[in-house]
C-alpha cells in the first residue's frame, strides 16, 4: 500500500533504473504489515500476527499492478478492493461500519507513513534504517496493546452459536446487566446484532420490559453455544432492536454465563 507510491516514483526516475520485483514485493508486504499493526494498535483490534501477515500478503499483490497497462481509475479501484480484502482478512468482517473504520484508518496511516518515507527516500540506505526503527517501534506498541487488550477487554469472548446445522461465529461481550429470560420456560437470552443473517423460521416472540416499556423481542433457540470450550444448552438468541455501543461487538452474553467462561 504505502510502498506503492515510493516504487512508482523510482520507476519514473529513468529508463535505466533496474527494478527488482521480488525486493519490491517483500518491502511492500513488510510495510503493509506495519500498517495493519498500526491500525490494530489504534483501534485496539485483537488481531493475531498470522491474520495480519496474511492481510499484508494480500496488500503485497498491489506491487504487480505497477506493471499493468491500465488507467488511473482502474488502478484506484484495484487498490480499494485490495484494501478492503486486507482489513477483512486481518480483522474479520462484522458490519459495514466496522470494516469502513478499519479501512479509513488503514489509508490514513498509509498516507502519513508514505509521506514520511517519500521525504527520506533520497537518502539511500537510510531508508532501510528508518524502516527498521519504525518497525521496532510499531512492534513494541503492538505487543503492549495486546497486553492491554487482555486486561481491558477481558469480557470479550469468541462465541459460536449452532442451530439448524449452521454456525454463527461472533464476538461477544459479557454484560452482567443482561438478565433477560424467556417468560415461558425461563430460558436465558443472549443478544446478537439484528443485521446478522439467520433463518426466520421458528421465531419465538418474547415480551420484555425496558425503561417502563413493554416490547417484543424476536428470538430463536440455539442448539448449543460454545464459549471458551464451554458448551451451553437451552439458551435463546434474541435479535437486538438497538445498536451495540461497544466497538467490535455483535453479541451480548447473559450474566448467567459469567461463572462458567471466566
Amino acid at each position: 500500500m504505502t510502498f506503492f507510491f515510493i516504487v512508482k516514483y523510482y520507476i519514473n526516475i529513468g529508463d535505466k533504473m533496474k527494478v527488482y520485483v521480488d525486493l519490491i514485493f517483500i518491502l511492500n508486504v513488510l510495510l503493509d504489515f506495519i500498517l495493519l499493526m498500526s491500525v490494530s494498535v489504534t483501534l485496539t483490534r485483537n488481531a493475531t500476527i498470522k491474520r495480519l501477515f496474511l492481510g499484508s500478503l494480500m496488500g503485497g499483490v498491489s506491487t504487480f499492478s505497477l506493471f499493468l497497462n491500465i488507467g488511473s481509475v482502474s488502478l484506484i479501484f484495484i487498490k480499494v478492493i485490495l484494501g478492503i480484502l486486507m482489513v477483512i482478512i486481518s480483522f474479520g468482517y462484522q458490519n459495514i461500519k466496522y470494516t469502513f473504520n478499519n479501512l479509513f484508518y488503514l489509508y490514513t496511516i498509509s498516507f502519513s507513513v508514505g509521506g514520511v518515507l517519500y521525504i527520506f527516500m533520497d537518502n539511500g540506505y537510510y531508508n532501510y534504517f528508518i524502516l527498521i526503527i519504525v518497525f521496532i517501534i510499531i512492534c513494541y506498541l503492538y505487543i503492549k496493546q495486546r497486553k492491554i487488550y487482555k486486561t481491558s477487554y477481558i469480557n470479550y469472548y469468541k462465541v459460536e452459536i449452532y442451530y439448524k446445522n449452521k454456525c454463527l461465529k461472533l464476538t461477544g461481550y459479557l454484560d452482567t446487566g443482561n438478565k433477560l429470560y424467556d417468560i415461558y420456560k425461563h430460558r436465558p437470552i443472549i443478544l446478537i446484532d439484528k443485521m446478522i443473517k439467520y433463518n426466520d423460521d421458528e421465531i419465538i416472540y418474547v415480551p420484555y420490559e425496558s425503561l417502563n416499556n413493554v416490547s417484543i423481542l424476536k428470538c430463536f433457540k440455539a442448539d448449543m453455544i460454545i464459549i471458551n470450550k464451554h458448551i451451553f444448552y437451552n439458551y435463546l438468541v434474541g435479535l437486538s432492536n438497538n445498536e451495540f455501543k461497544i466497538d467490535g461487538i455483535n453479541c451480548i452474553l447473559h450474566s448467567k454465563m459469567k461463572g462458567n467462561i471466566e
